[in-house]
């Protein structure tokens, strides 16, 4: 090989053929053109007249490219680190169990709110009393209430008055005045019927408000006693034995349930309210039937 400002050709047995030249363009070898080459620019002058932003020669630019492995960039995505040091490990632990703890203590107090704290949502009371004799609110069609407020259970005292209204001994004719008497407390504003139980003659007994619910029958002892009201007037009308008789086993009922203390106390309605004939004499003189009764005050009862 030789260098030379003209072409020239190495002839040598075994070797190949190789032209080549300074201001050739191509590079033959066994007259097979093989690649192209171009002679480096040559500047013999430069002239840079108010200029800031020449540079001559070579340029060089730093390039930095991190290559990480697939599989670490998923586990940050899912906020785990798949290579890491001891320490960020133990980091992510800590944090791991102190997200576990708060979800308990979380789930702990929302249990909390959900069961003790909050105010459970209340209704009417089932006495679970199932006689053919005993007619729920749903039994006489009863209308829905204007109001509802409950009683704090058990209570001490059952008040007993009378309607002053007809007197009525049949299912059907005591349905429709159980009616009449709703109707004419929604006009007085009472939001209900008054007394938690009604009882009509022959002893069909009546729900009334209900068990667990505030009458409206006697003021002052509302919030602490159930009131039981006779349909019909009881200075006129006689009552009979089956009404006592069935008002006994409510009574029983409600102890049972722990609506009503064991030790309960029940008046007439005169013992409690002074110089009223509720529930009227007839029923007064009978009061005997009730093993609970206290005959306190029965001078204000007026005949």
């Amino acid at each position: 090989m030789w260098i030379s400002g003209d072409d020239h050709s190495h002839d040598q047995p075994g070797a190949p053929l190789v032209r080549w030249s300074t201001n050739s363009e191509i590079v033959a070898m066994d007259g097979v053109n093989l690649a192209t080459s171009t002679a480096a620019p040559n500047v013999g002058n430069l002239s840079v007249t108010k200029s800031s932003r020449v540079h001559i020669g070579p340029k060089f630019v730093s390039v930095t490219q991190n290559l990480q492995n697939t599989e670490v960039v998923k586990g940050r995505c899912l906020g785990l680190e798949l290579v890491s040091s001891k320490r960020a490990r133990r980091l992510r632990c800590s944090v791991a169990v102190f997200v576990c703890w708060a979800l308990l203590v979380a789930c702990g107090l929302a249990i909390y709110l959900i069961c003790v704290a909050l105010p459970r949502q209340q209704t009417r009371l089932n006495i679970g009393l199932k006689e053919p004799w005993y007619l729920r609110r749903g039994d006489w069609q009863a209308m829905p209430p204007y109001e509802i407020e409950f009683l704090k259970l058990p209570v001490s005292y059952v008040i007993i008055g009378h309607a002053a209204s007809n007197y009525c001994n049949q299912l059907y004719p005591c349905i429709e005045q159980m009616l009449v008497i709703q109707e004419a407390f929604l006009r007085r504003g009472m939001g209900d019927i008054g007394p938690n139980f009604l009882v009509g003659g022959n002893g069909y007994v009546f729900e009334g408000r209900g068990a667990n619910v505030f009458g409206a029958m006697v003021s002052s002892w509302n919030d602490k006693s159930i009131t039981i009201m006779f349909m019909g007037n009881y200075v006129l009308d006689m009552p009979d034995q089956a009404q006592f008789d069935h008002i006994n086993v409510l009574l029983d009922v409600l102890v049972k349930e722990q609506v009503l203390r064991s030790d309960y106390t029940l008046y007439g309605q005169c013992q409690v309210q002074p110089d009223t004939c509720a529930p009227g004499h007839h029923i007064t003189e009978r009061m005997k039937n009730f093993p609970h009764w206290k005959p306190h005050n029965i001078s204000g009862c007026i005949s």
